[in-house]
């Protein structure tokens, strides 16, 4: 069997994994968080590194870890929020350096900044 073709094959399986892998069910990827899925996973990788390149293996290794759940929080607000945003009026003390540097007399209100996650 031709190496080129099977090399071909595991990268085309690997490019459309990582393109759709926001569309995979979260269950699929709670099963390759296991254990035993983290462990196929990198027996997976050593067997195409093995077998079709280091390339090929990379390619691999990222689609693995692209498709792990993120467990890192960023800290974002997702659900439950309310912010209370006063209004300040800067005063000429109070002015920010682009106004002191521009002149502008535009006020600039609110000290509160929400910060949401796009999905």
């Amino acid at each position: 069997m031709d190496t080129f073709g099977i090399k071909l094959f595991i990268a085309v399986i690997c490019i459309s994994l990582i393109t759709f892998s926001g569309a995979l069910p979260p269950a699929y990827k709670r099963h390759l968080d296991t254990v035993y899925g983290r462990a196929i996973g990198v027996i997976l990788v050593m067997l195409i590194l093995e077998f079709a390149g280091w390339v090929v293996g990379l390619l691999a290794a990222m689609t693995i870890l692209i498709l792990l759940p993120s467990t890192v929080s960023e800290g974002f607000i997702t659900e439950g929020f309310t912010i209370l945003e006063k209004k300040k009026e800067s005063g000429p003390s109070n002015k920010w350096f682009s106004e002191k540097l521009l002149g502008k007399s535009k006020e600039i209100y609110g000290d509160n900044i929400l910060q949401l996650p796009v999905f």
